[in-house]
């Protein structure tokens, strides 16, 4: 009777429609399914089977970052500035996809043809995914100003974001598995496997573009605006601490773009990527559905903080206990992803909070209110991305450090490179030191931000009582 009577509550949520809330978490699914892939497996492609170097990978990411640095920026702007955020979604669907799918695709050509082909695919994917990302969350911040009803919104959809993430990262190592020994099956295999994700990645995009209605919470007041977008940006403590720790978090991601070559080349099992993703993805959703019990005792903050410490931890004990025993590493990394979902849920919180607090400062310092969710969205985005940039350069870097070699390219096909064993203990280090430093850093840095409990309870009732007034002149 009691979920029965929760389910209709859920369902006629003043704030949101069920048909609003499945949209949305169909979106955050396409979406991160599609980062997942393009994320996770284009170095390893990149290395074993498109056979580009090093510098042709920096290359590539570094003129990426660069375009999205400035488009970033622009999509925010739009956004704020009456463009539809659907219409950026239902835009960016499709070449997002395509991207997706043709990354994975080996051309017969030269080593030149082949670094094109990459970049030009690589280039389309990003740009096409800011602008599906920053439009879908913007849009998401827009329905409703209750931080209760936002914290339900955000934790339900991050059950999608998760699955999205996990789909990829299970399935691939298996498919690979199968194929082991036969190079030109492998290949082939990532691109099937591609075009599979790649069709229900649309189908999902589509559904949010179809159910989301565009309403704003709050019609800020348009004098002035201008002059202090950026002043108030930088007043925002909550969103510049968050962006700082992500920034720091690019350490953290060199140890997961790391795992899979880890887990191929170092361990000698692909497979064994799938059996931790999937022990790693049920921790992580035990994770996320307690974080309503969590949030009576924990806020969105702490749970941030706390989960990059645990995480930080595990690795640490990875460092000491090295990789001789199999159970140890998978025990290990897989308590590591236990805090994951319910940090992707809570970063989403706080970004959407920062835009109360931005509210709060901005009528404090200038008089005015200024509530910007997507100049918010896209700054963070914009940091992600020099996080990214970083992230890849570490990793392009430690890869020559280590020794790794690239596919050769013989009369326009690959042929798989053999690793010494001082390279796959290399790989190793490269999990493990980036996987300390880069969660324990930004777990302490978290702890920095004070909107948070009783001051945070403070400013939203001020909050409230500044809004009324406005309406009142208004």
């Amino acid at each position: 009777m009691k979920l029965a009577e929760s389910f209709r509550a859920f369902k006629n949520n003043p704030d949101f429609t069920l048909k609003e809330q499945i949209g949305f978490a169909s979106g955050s699914f396409g979406n991160c399914m599609g980062q997942d892939c393009v994320g996770t497996y284009t170095d390893q492609f990149f290395y074993d089977y498109m056979g580009l170097k090093s510098n042709n990978i920096i290359a590539i990411k570094s003129v990426t970052t660069g375009v999205s640095l400035i488009s970033k920026p622009i999509i925010g702007f739009l956004l704020d500035n009456a463009w539809s955020a659907k219409k950026f979604m239902s835009f960016s669907a499709i070449p997002m996809t395509l991207a997706s799918v043709l990354i994975f695709f080996v051309p017969t050509g030269s080593a030149t043809f082949r670094l094109i082909w990459s970049f030009l695919l690589y280039l389309l994917f990003h740009v096409a995914d800011a602008f599906y990302d920053i439009s879908l969350l913007t849009l998401s911040a827009r329905m409703t100003t209750d931080p209760n009803a936002r914290k339900t919104f955000y934790t339900i959809a991050q059950f999608a974001s998760t699955l999205g993430s996990m789909l990829p990262g299970g399935l691939v190592p298996i498919i690979i598995d199968v194929q082991k020994g036969d190079y030109a099956s492998e290949k082939w295999a990532f691109f099937v496997v591609a075009l599979i994700f790649g069709i229900l990645g649309l189908i999902t995009m589509v559904i949010p573009c179809l159910t989301l209605k565009e309403r704003l919470s709050i019609q800020p007041v348009k004098e002035k605006r201008a002059e202090i977008n950026l002043k108030v940006i930088l007043l925002n403590k909550p969103l510049l601490l968050l962006s700082l720790s992500q920034v720091i978090d690019s350490v953290r991601q060199v140890c997961y773009a790391t795992l899979p070559f880890f887990y191929k080349q170092t361990m000698q099992s692909y497979s064994m990527k799938t059996v931790v993703e999937v022990c790693s993805s049920t921790l992580s959703y035990i994770g996320l559905a307690s974080v309503p019990v969590l949030g009576k005792y924990l806020s969105s903050r702490d749970m941030v903080s706390y989960g990059y410490l645990l995480t930080g931890t595990c690795y640490t004990l990875l460092a000491l206990f090295k990789y001789k025993y199999k159970w140890i590493v998978g025990l290990l990394i897989a308590v590591g992803g236990f805090p994951n979902a319910a940090m992707g849920a809570a970063r989403r919180i706080l970004l959407a909070d920062s835009a109360d607090y931005m509210e709060w400062k901005s009528y404090h310092k200038f008089g005015t209110s200024v509530r910007n969710e997507g100049m918010i969205f896209s700054f963070n985005s914009t940091c992600t991305s020099i996080a990214g940039l970083w992230k890849d350069l570490l990793i392009n870097f430690g890869m020559s450090l280590i020794g790794y070699k690239s596919a050769e390219i013989v009369n326009g096909e690959s042929v798989e490179a053999v690793q010494t064993p001082e390279t796959l203990k290399g790989i190793f280090y490269l999990v493990a030191i980036p996987g300390i430093i880069g969660n324990l850093i930004p777990g302490i840095l978290m702890l920095f931000d004070d909107f948070n409990g009783k001051k945070k309870e403070d400013i939203l009732e001020e909050l409230k009582e500044i809004r009324a007034q406005r309406q009142i002149q208004a």
